[in-house]
């Protein structure tokens, strides 16, 4: 494993990148670059998010615009052997 984060590193290292990347140049009549303020482009992104029914992306972007925390229900997650475990004896559960 350790191998192949040593070729990743290397092939890393002799990217390098010709000319900066113009983000202005996506920019169309439909998709402006996105000015204003804080608050007009989170109102933009809840506009846009709202029509994909992404619950917790919407409830994200509705908090910061209120100004506070979101109250996003994450499930716990299970790793390891006693989650395998516990896994097999769901299934064998009726």
């Amino acid at each position: 494993m350790a191998f192949l984060w040593e070729n990743l590193a290397k092939q890393l290292d002799s990217i390098r990148a010709s000319e900066p990347f113009n983000y202005g140049a996506l920019a169309t009549p439909s998709n402006p670059p996105s000015e204003g303020s804080r608050e007009e482009r989170l109102k933009a992104a809840l506009k846009a998010v709202k029509a994909t029914g992404n619950k917790q992306m919407i409830e994200s972007l509705t908090a910061a615009l209120e100004g506070r925390e979101a109250k996003i229900d994450i499930p716990s997650i299970e790793s390891g052997p006693q989650a395998f475990l516990n896994a097999l004896n769901r299934k064998e559960a009726p």
